[in-house]
């Protein structure tokens, strides 16, 4: 396979080496181990990108903005296969696993959603285990430098009829926290509590970990203001753990208690600060 060439970078793109992702084992990590592009594929042909997310659990478990996870969760009651993780693996090869269900928040512009399947190493047997990220309850003081990690250069490469490949290129974009709104904001879109930033927030970034300083994420990508490329707004990650999940998931049911991701955090299947 002939590699593609690097693609132009997007504004507000930071300095290369200026961050690094911590994650849950305390390590420093590829990106791509715990943070991923979400995608459609409405034919076996076509693909196309609809946002970013991340793993809060080893077994797949994971995070994104709920209007992405909206979208994902209208394809998906059609075509149930249509919209999946690009899954990079330890051994560094990329594979579509499609997403089974989302659990959105009922206010707040963050989702929980669970993969259909898991990976098999066939050298061990043993399912692989996603890198997961550290959340933090904690607000980053006002006009401390914080970043993403996403996925917004991209290019669709071949055609819908004959067979597409993306080609992505994440990295991190950077900025500062300027405002954190409790009751009542500027966007017609989300409802408080969010930050602001002046993070140039692309397309494609939605749903992607906000970290402050120390590598922890404090917040999820929102959505940016138009005709403003450098304000963009960001939901706390503390309402992720209001989120609540059935404690048995199967495809025939539902019912039961419902235990949230907070409870989760408590018993350490969640990592959150």
């Amino acid at each position: 396979m002939i590699p593609l060439p690097s693609l132009h970078p997007l504004a507000g793109t930071a300095i290369p080496g200026s961050w690094m992702i911590g994650t849950a084992d305390g390590d420093q990590a590829d990106g791509r181990l715990a943070i991923f592009p979400i995608l459609k594929r409405l034919t076996p042909t076509s693909i196309g990108l609809i946002g970013t997310g991340f793993y809060l659990q080893p077994k797949g478990g994971f995070a994104t903005a709920a209007h992405v996870a909206q979208e994902a969760q209208e394809l998906i009651a059609t075509n149930p296969d249509s919209v999946g993780i690009a899954d990079t693996l330890p051994n560094g090869s990329i594979k579509f696993r499609p997403i089974w269900k989302f659990f959105m928040h009922e206010t707040a512009d963050v989702a929980f959603g669970i993969p259909r399947y898991e990976f098999v190493d066939d050298k061990t047997g043993m399912a692989y285990r996603a890198k997961v990220l550290s959340l933090t309850t904690t607000q980053p003081a006002i006009e401390s430098i914080i970043s993403t990690w996403s996925y917004p250069l991209h290019q669709v490469v071949g055609d819908a009829a004959t067979g597409q490949l993306i080609h992505l290129q994440p990295d991190f974009y950077d900025g500062a926290l300027q405002e954190f709104y409790a009751e009542r904001g500027p966007s017609v879109k989300l409802r408080p509590p969010y930050y602001r930033t002046n993070i140039h927030l692309h397309g494609g970034s939605s749903g992607g970990p906000v970290f402050n300083g120390a590598g922890d994420v404090f917040g999820v990508a929102s959505s940016s203001f138009e005709g403003e490329p450098d304000l963009a707004f960001v939901t706390p990650a503390s309402a992720l753990l209001e989120i609540e999940i059935p404690e048995i998931i199967t495809d025939q049911t539902e019912s039961g208690n419902k235990i949230s991701l907070q409870c989760l955090a408590n018993i350490k299947k969640i990592l959150a600060k």
